[in-house]
């Protein structure tokens, strides 16, 4: 008695498990995720970090999904119709859809969730800015724009259909989705021990076929050495790996393969525009030229991974491959820093300004995980004479305590990018995660152009120009895309589907094919 109060009042088990035998046959099909982060919540609204969102695919679902080539296919909507002019979206919501506590989804749950997600306290308002109607008629919604808006098809992939009885409370379900979502997906969370795991059952009300996966557990492994241990003694049958560890060590395994996909997922030493001297294009380009980004690529990454001349991945339909940006050249740096006023002295790059004399000097802003890369790039600023560090802060801090607040110089970061090419939040000069503080009236009116264009065509003549620019002018020191590595038991299949090894998984979400992984004939699970 006293142990189930414990766990009760802890709130980690949210349902009991049976451990009898006649979940045997059940348990031979339990996948082990190996991970290093554990979600903040499955709250939609508030917990937007990687790890949440992640988890959140697991158990949610929109009106429409991705498939296997990252084309949009139906999902809780069985199908879809954009009018001529763009300006009218209309759904047809299946039949007899449930919730994971057997309650029906209905066309309240679907327009209250519409509303959620375009409120002034959510983070994707802004991809519901065009919509000027929502309008629910039997079993179909239709969107009203007051222009068109290319990106909104693919926004609603990420539309979480929640429980308008919960999101009509005082925190509109904040404390009760957090930890215990109220599932639309494949999965459900049945289980959460912080720190430790999060395990994952197929959800019996889904609409849709259902795992095969008949348990999946996200084991919480922080150090990617010791994932790489437990992937070896498969303690962990699917881990994200390092592309050092999979050439070296993993690799030799009989029991495991990998799969690769091209990555969407940017790693960049990004400047704060909003100081000098780092709001001067100059100065910027001269430090990505000291910068020697192949021999990050290859030692760091394993040559898995390519060196990308803008924040756009190299599978996506929007790419421009023809786009280049500045190489390492550290003579030619010093050429261009001379230029601008700069004279190399004992202690580095110096210039008179106001009075003063000004040391291109900086700290580079990073977190444990990307340390090593930072590490790396601080030690070939200081030979090309460019005094530099490395402070470590934890994730949370740095995103929010440095990045949003503006209180930095430079970070080393990344950023993910889904298979649609707008890109609003990190280059409009009103965009929520513009950390940079950069501003180009042009951009602004490229993404613009971008959102608006009817055409595939013409949105793409917009990126191209708009990749152009960044490259250019170089917000950011655009270091590596890095590959997405899953290594797994080679008896687990469809971890890649598609064309995916081209594409990209969305969002460099590993979880994104779990509800799809299944065991060649005569494997079994953990």
């Amino acid at each position: 008695m006293l142990t189930g109060f414990a766990v009760a009042c802890m709130g980690l088990a949210f349902e009991a498990v049976d451990k009898g035998g006649a979940r045997e046959a059940e348990n031979s099909k339990t996948v082990v995720f190996g991970m290093n982060w554990e979600p903040v919540g499955f709250y939609p609204l508030r917990a937007v970090d990687s790890a949440s969102y992640y988890g959140q695919t697991l158990v949610y679902e929109g009106l429409v999904g991705y498939g296997a080539n990252a084309e949009i296919v139906p999902g809780l909507a069985e199908r879809f119709e954009i009018s001529p002019d763009g300006l009218t979206y209309k759904f047809w919501l299946r039949d007899n859809l449930h919730f994971s506590d057997g309650m029906p989804i209905s066309m309240d749950d679907v327009v209250q969730s519409i509303y959620a997600a375009s409120s002034k306290i959510s983070p994707y308002k802004d991809d519901y800015r065009d919509v000027k109607e929502v309008i629910a008629q039997r079993n179909t919604v239709i969107l009203k724009l007051r222009r068109p808006c290319a990106p909104l098809l693919s926004r609603l992939v990420e539309l979480k259909i929640l429980p308008a009885s919960l999101l009509s409370s005082m925190d509109r379900g904040k404390r009760a989705l957090m930890r215990r979502p109220v599932c639309s997906g494949p999965f459900r969370l049945v289980r959460w021990e912080s720190g430790l795991e999060l395990v994952f059952e197929p959800n019996p009300y889904y609409w849709g076929k259902k795992p095969d996966v008949k348990r999946l557990i996200w084991r919480v492994i922080p150090d990617m050495s010791l994932l790489s241990m437990a992937l070896s003694r498969g303690d962990v049958q699917v881990g994200q790996v390092d592309a050092r560890a999979w050439k070296y060590y993993l690799s030799k395994s009989p029991d495991l393969t990998l799969d690769a996909f091209a990555g969407s997922r940017t790693v960049y030493l990004g400047f704060n525009l909003s100081r000098s001297p780092f709001d001067e294009d100059a100065v910027r380009q001269a430090i990505a030229m000291c910068v020697d980004r192949q021999i990050i690529l290859d030692k760091l990454y394993g040559s898995f991974g390519v060196l990308p001349a803008s924040d756009s991945a190299e599978g996506k339909w929007s790419f421009d491959k023809s786009v280049k940006t500045y190489n390492y050249n550290p003579a030619k740096a010093r050429e261009i820093l001379e230029k601008q006023g700069f004279k190399l002295r004992a202690q580095g790059y110096v210039r008179e300004r106001g009075g003063k004399d000004q040391l291109l000097a900086f700290r580079i802003k990073s977190t444990k995980d990307s340390s090593d890369v930072a590490e790396a790039i601080a030690g070939q600023l200081r030979r090309a004479k460019i005094p530099c560090e490395v402070e470590v802060v934890e994730f949370a801090a740095l995103r929010h305590r440095y990045l949003q607040k503006g209180d930095y110089d430079v970070s080393l970061w990344s950023r993910s990018s889904g298979p649609d090419p707008d890109c609003y939040l990190i280059w409009s000069s009103k965009g929520p995660m513009n950390f940079s503080r950069f501003n180009d009236p042009v951009v602004d009116d490229l993404i613009q152009k971008g959102r608006t264009a009817t055409s595939t065509e013409d949105r793409k003549r917009v990126y191209w120009q708009l990749q152009e620019i960044l490259a250019k002018r170089v917000p950011w020191v655009f270091v590596v895309q890095p590959k997405l590595m899953l290594a797994h038991q080679k008896g687990i299949t469809n971890v890649s589907c598609g064309t995916q090894s081209k594409t990209g998984l969305p969002w460099d979400n590993p979880l994104f094919n779990a509800a799809r992984w299944s065991f060649r004939e005569g494997a079994r699970g953990q």
